[in-house]
Parts: C-alpha cells; structure tokens; sequence
C-alpha cells in the first residue's frame, strides 16, 4: 500500500515535476493551495508508481487526490490493484484522467459528476484582446472604469500585506453577505493569508493591486505552474467601483502574457449563481470538467475470464479478455492444474482480445504438459490479432490450430 506522509514547502520542486507531466491539471492541485490546507484537511503526500499522490480528510472521511504524473504511462490495473484499497474515493479527478480509468478499470469505478467543482480555463490573448460581441459587455466595463477613474497598477510585494489584507477582510465580508457558501469563503481568507505569510518560500507567486486614490480596490494573485500555464487563485474587488471587476481582469491577463503565459485556471465557482454568470461571461477555451470516482473493485478483479468444460479425458477451456504478464501470471497455475490427467485439451480463444509472451508461455506449458500425458491439445477460434502474434513468433506452426 502506498505510504503518505507530511510534506512541506522543500517538496514544491520535486511534486511541481510530477505536476507538469498531467495534461490537465485542477486549480485543487496547485501547490500552494494543498500546503494551505494541509493543517485543516491532514493532507499527505506519497511517491509511488512514478505518481505523486494526495490523502486529506473530510470529517471521518479519508478522500483522496487524483495522482500526478504521465497518466497515459501508468498501468492503472496493476496499480490499483496493488496499492487502493476498495472503497477508496477520489475527488477531483480531471477528465482526460477519467477517461483513462473508465477504459482500464471499466466497472471497479463508480462516478458522479459535480458541476460545481469544475475549473475554468482561460486564453489568455483573447482576454487581453477582448475583440468581437461576445466581449463587448466586458470591454465596455473595463473601457468605463479606465475613463471615469484615475487609479495606478501596483505588484504585489511584501511592503504592502498590511494594506492588502485590510482590503481583502473588507471585500470577504461584503462577499460573506451575498454568497450562500461562508465555510468556503472563510476557507479561501485563511489560504490567502497563508499565501501572504509564506510569499517568500513561493517562488512562482505574482500578482498585483489597483488603486484609486490610492486606495486599494482591487487586487489579484495568480501561481505560475510551468512556462505557459497559470492557475488563478485569489482575487477581490470593490464593486463600488463600476468596471473595476472587469478591469482587473483583463490586467491580469496582461500581466500573465508578460510572463509567456499563454492560459489561466480560474477555480471552480462553488454553485454560486452570481460568480457563474460571471466565470461564464469570460468566455473560457474550456471547462476543465472534475469528478469523484469511488475505486469499487469486484473480489477478483482479472483481464482474462477463464471457464471449462469436460468430458471424459477431454478438456475444453475458453478462455476471454486480455491474456497480458499480469492477468498471466495469475492464471497459469490455474489453467495448468485444470490439465491433470486430460488426454484431449482445447483452448478455445474466442474472445481473446490480446496475447503477450506471458500468454504464449502458458500454451508452451500446457502442451508439454498433455504430450506428457500422452494427449494431444488444439487452439481454435484464435481472433485475426492474437493470429498475428502467434505467426510473427512461430508459434502458428507448433501449435494444432483448428480454423
């Protein structure tokens, strides 16, 4: 099973290297975000199957993270089988990753869908460009607070947490009383503080303030994944000011393309109704869609369905799936007890997909087995691709095949 432990701010380098081999990656996987809550959630990490792989608790509840690396890579059977308990959840789960899984762990996993959760991703060039009529209310927005205020653009640097966060308490209790969610916006004013504390140990935050009269009155802080992509993790605005929301918006994107970044992760909007409207009304490239997937594996979970029929000293063994170097290997001793004192065996291979060496072995096995028993054995039904494997090994020709 696989070992978690706690982590801390030395480990960002090592799992930012896991990080960048997804194809999708969710703002919950951000780096800053997972060390943040990692005294509220007990949120653990281990290296294991060249994964990175998160726990956190939810109430009594152990939930886990979808694990980080090159998921096309990953023999996801072998590793589930070998290191997820039945019963396991995942939350989160991107997409593309979830596409993975329903094609090689088919009905170990149940799913459900969570509109809530799901991230939005922006282009960045088209938000700083904000051409054609689908922009047009934001450009106006932004184009009206640029003519009616005269405000400055400011970095966010240390020297100006003190003035920051007194804007942010402010913004997050004006929030606090038009959202329905306050645990979740009491969660994202305790990760924003974390992030001011620790500032200095990040060193892929960036972000900025704008003022009017030199009043802080809206701001923005975005995390740098890779050299292209950016996850958008706070931002707040006095919406006294008309156009400020859409302005600073459209600065964030600016200042990300300075960077070379060419997309931004808005996280998930919580089912609040407002921020929909609004996360939808910038028109992302996509929504990064997530899930939570339960890990529900029957008892004994195999590539290969192996049945047989006897009479007399005559065997017929059908066997169907994938005979691959797992499902193999636990089936040979199986297959191969079956032959005890059979004089006429066959394999009929209808409904075998696949055939690896491991595969080729166990029918090597078993016809020195009956020829040693002074029987005979015959493979029949072979598909058009297991066919073809036996012809590039030669072993078409050793073995009786009936067509």
């Amino acid at each position: 099973m696989i070992e978690f432990k706690n982590f801390d701010f030395d480990d960002n380098e090592r799992y930012l290297d896991y990080l960048h081999r997804c194809i999708q990656i969710p703002s919950n996987a951000s780096p800053l975000l997972l060390l943040a809550s990692k005294e509220a959630h007990n949120v653990q990490r281990a290296y294991a199957e060249n994964l990175c792989w998160h726990k956190f608790s939810e109430g009594d509840m152990d939930i886990w993270g979808p694990p980080a690396g090159d998921w096309d890579e990953i023999d996801w059977k072998k590793v589930f089988k070998a290191h997820v308990p039945a019963g396991t959840i995942f939350n989160f789960v991107p997409e593309y990753l979830l596409k993975i899984w329903q094609r090689e762990l088919g009905d170990a996993i149940e799913v459900d869908d969570d509109r809530d959760m799901w991230d939005y991703i922006l282009y960045l060039d088209r938000m700083e460009k904000l051409e054609g009529k689908k922009f047009k209310r934001i450009r106006n927005a932004k184009n009206s607070f640029e003519k009616n205020y005269t405000y400055t653009i400011e970095e966010i640097t240390p020297e100006i947490f003190n003035d920051l966060w007194r804007f942010h308490i402010g913004a997050e209790k004006n929030i606090q009383e038009r959202v329905e969610n306050v645990e979740l916006a009491q969660a994202d004013s305790d990760q924003f503080l974390f992030a001011m504390e620790h500032w200095d140990d990040f060193k892929n935050l960036f972000g900025f303030v704008i003022r009017v009269d030199g009043k802080i009155v809206a701001y923005s802080v975005d995390e740098m994944i890779d050299d292209s992509h950016s996850i958008g993790l706070f931002a707040k605005a006095d919406y006294n000011f008309n156009g400020v929301n859409e302005f600073a918006y459209w600065n964030d994107a600016k200042t990300n393309l300075e960077r070379g970044i060419l997309t931004e992760n808005l996280t998930d909007d919580v089912g609040e109704e407002n921020l929909r409207f609004f996360k939808e009304h910038l028109y992302p490239l996509v929504m990064l869609k997530k899930y939570v997937v339960t890990y529900n594996p029957a008892q004994d979970v195999r590539d290969v369905k192996i049945s047989s029929q006897r009479d007399g000293g005559n065997l017929t063994l059908k066997i169907s799936g994938k005979l691959n170097t797992d499902s193999a290997n636990l089936a040979k001793n199986e297959i191969l007890s079956m032959l005890d004192g059979m004089q006429n065996v066959t394999f009929d291979l209808n409904g075998l997909e696949y055939i690896a060496s491991a595969g080729l072995r166990i029918l090597i096995a078993a016809m020195k087995k009956i020829r040693a028993q002074g029987g005979n054995m015959t493979v029949k039904n072979v598909s058009e691709q297991v066919r073809e494997v036996l012809d590039m090994t030669g072993f078409a020709q050793i073995f009786s095949l009936e067509v």
